[in-house]
């Protein structure tokens, strides 16, 4: 139509298409309509290759990326930080580390760092591959750069001193962060409760739990669990199944970890009891909790138990399917 009435497509025209492309599953497609572009000469400038680089990242073509990320460093439009950091992040979720770590660091020496964002998924990136000493590192060039930290920077940095089991300075963050003026969130009680309870520190967690109530966040899922996890690790089922009661909102990994405590201390019964009601809440666990229930119920003898659970069983593929 723009052609036919005489409108000359701009640079603007190409970048929509190229992200409407991306957006409905066509990467083939818009890389394809990239290279005419390049080809024709039409106009592809820091847009553009921004636009490619992400959908590309977004499509899970990392070496793709790459390529063009190369091709944009050979140009006259200089890459920013959110070409880098759209890079970075996609190699890191995609299990590329080093291409991850390589693309930070051509961040880092280009100058192209304006704030903590690109040291915060770097640092995530190396705490999940246990190279704490490396973290370590980047967190104090962070504080060092005089980047503003965020919420998300205090989280990342408590999150690293809880995996190295170093509570009383995550607690020194925290006492840091709101002195800051800085309120902390659901993801940063989860933190502290899953740190705490690593380190069997329960009773810790549970007033971290309790704060947590105070402050009117009863839907953080991710804490309760792991509270739960934690109690029925040490055998108190007991007070794991009060914590799923008080709790609002519940999933998969809750009853999980509540059926498969219950199993390893023997009580078979109750453990189908919670896997049927996690089944007719819509919920599901782990194949292995339900071999779990199924295998204690016939060892037990709970034949009018063990015909229920699998009844249920079928039901929820029934309604699945």
């Amino acid at each position: 139509d723009m052609v036919e009435k005489g409108v000359a497509p701009s640079a603007t025209t190409y970048n929509t298409m190229l992200d409407g492309l991306f957006r409905a599953g066509h990467a083939t497609n818009a890389y394809r309509m990239f290279r005419y572009l390049q080809r024709v000469g039409l106009p592809v400038g820091i847009v553009t290759y921004n636009t490619m680089i992400n959908g590309l990242c977004r499509s899970g073509k990392v070496g793709y990326a790459r390529m063009v990320l190369k091709e944009l460093g050979r140009t006259e439009h200089a890459p920013n930080a959110i070409t880098y950091t759209t890079v970075m992040k996609c190699c890191f979720r995609y299990g590329r580390f080093d291409q991850g770590l390589e693309t930070f660091l051509s961040l880092l020496e280009g100058g192209y760092i304006s704030d903590a964002f690109p040291y915060t998924t770097v640092i995530s990136a190396l705490v999940k591959k246990g190279r704490m000493q490396e973290a370590n590192a980047y967190c104090e060039l962070m504080i060092q750069s005089g980047s503003t930290l965020d919420n998300a920077c205090y989280n990342t940095l408590i999150h690293l001193r809880c995996q190295e089991g170093k509570l009383d300075d995550a607690f020194e963050l925290l006492k840091i962060m709101e002195e800051g003026g800085l309120e902390s969130d659901e993801y940063t009680f989860s933190i502290l409760v899953n740190g705490l309870c690593k380190m069997g520190q329960i009773e810790a967690a549970e007033k971290q739990i309790w704060s947590m109530e105070m402050m009117g966040m009863q839907s953080n899922v991710v804490a309760y669990n792991c509270l739960i996890d934690a109690l029925c690790k040490s055998h108190e089922v007991d007070a794991a199944i009060r914590v799923l009661h008080s709790m609002k909102l519940k999933d998969d990994f809750t009853y999980t970890s509540l059926v498969h405590g219950l199993c390893k201390v023997g009580r078979y019964h109750m453990a189908s009891k919670f896997l049927r009601i996690c089944l007719h809440e819509g919920n599901n666990v782990l194949a292995s909790a339900k071999r779990a229930v199924i295998s204690g119920l016939r060892s037990a003898g709970f034949k009018n138990d063990l015909r229920k659970v699998r009844s249920a069983l079928y039901m929820a593929r029934l309604l699945r399917s």
